[in-house]
């Protein structure tokens, strides 16, 4: 990650902000909503790892409007997040089947488990979707938290694999 994204990152909230369990659109953070190359040198997967720092910085429709038309494995991944925000649980999941095993979902199940997430051995974004739904409308229950701790593993994650994956 270049030392601009993560200066970004940082003004972000200092990458902390958990995403709610719905699409928000209207960021609250100027200046990422366009996208500006000199913040992925070097990167192979600049649009993703855009699309990415736009769902953070709430941009949803952005993220959005990006993701749809990457053919790649995380740009499906972002499409499917995306969906399942919005919410559209089938969307979602279609989307998310596209990815497959992602090499972030060891890891991420591994992290899940470790919050308590009783979700099996491996990632399933099928049941991840139907669990998120299901905790949207717990919004003072310790589902929804739980969600939302797991979405923000996820996101930092993706977006991280993202930014790196095929450095020059």
């Amino acid at each position: 990650m270049s030392t601009d994204l993560a200066s970004e990152l940082l003004r972000l909230d200092n990458g902390m902000r958990l995403l709610p369990l719905f699409a928000v659109d209207g960021g609250r953070f100027e200046g990422v909503d366009s996208f500006d190359s000199s913040l992925f040198p070097d990167c192979q997967l600049p649009q993703e790892t855009h699309a990415g720092l736009l769902l953070y910085a709430g941009f949803a429709a952005r993220c959005h409007a990006i993701a749809q038309n990457l053919n790649t494995r995380e740009g499906h991944y972002w499409h499917g997040i995306y969906h399942r925000l919005e919410p559209d649980d089938w969307n979602a999941k279609y989307w998310l089947k596209k990815v497959g095993s992602h090499p972030i979902n060891e890891i991420l199940s591994t992290e899940a488990g470790k919050l308590g997430w009783n979700h099996g051995r491996n990632w399933d974004h099928s049941r991840f979707v139907d669990f998120f739904s299901e905790a949207r409308v717990k919004a003072s229950g310790p589902e929804h938290h739980l969600a939302q701790q797991i979405q923000m593993i996820e996101w930092r994650l993706l977006f991280e694999f993202c930014s790196t994956e095929g450095k020059k």
